[in-house]
């Protein structure tokens, strides 16, 4: 079966690692840009999501491009404290929480799709 993606985000990326390791070797992401650059600001990584890229292979790339989160905190001008609530391993979960640079994650992805589905499964422009 060939399964073709449109667009080469994170979402469309892990689809193409998720397939894969389901079994699926005929995958073909198409992106619209020219060039996949680290575009984006911090995102958060919940213990969900961290599990499924963990179950794809890719923990202990993460954790280098990561900052695992301990904690919210929100506080008022003045910094005062206003609410906190720990996150990832801290509040018990199996995974932890990230946070991490868009971007960064999207070039993660890519990098893997590249060598586990080969250099032209992912077409740009």
């Amino acid at each position: 079966m060939r399964i073709v993606i449109a667009g080469a985000g994170i979402g469309g990326l892990a689809a193409a690692l998720s397939l894969h390791a389901a079994g699926f070797e005929d995958v073909t992401v198409h992106e619209t840009v020219p060039e996949i650059r680290p575009l984006g600001v911090g995102i958060n990584l919940l213990p969900h999501a961290v599990r499924e890229l963990t179950e794809l292979g890719l923990g202990d790339r993460l954790a280098k491009i990561g900052v695992a989160t301990a904690e919210l905190a929100y506080f008022n001008r003045y910094g005062t404290a206003i609410w906190s609530e720990p996150r990832g391993l801290d509040a018990g979960y199996a995974w932890p929480q990230y946070s991490v640079h868009r971007g960064r994650l999207q070039l993660l992805l890519l990098e893997a799709v590249a060598e586990r589905l080969g250099p032209r499964a992912v077409r740009t422009g």
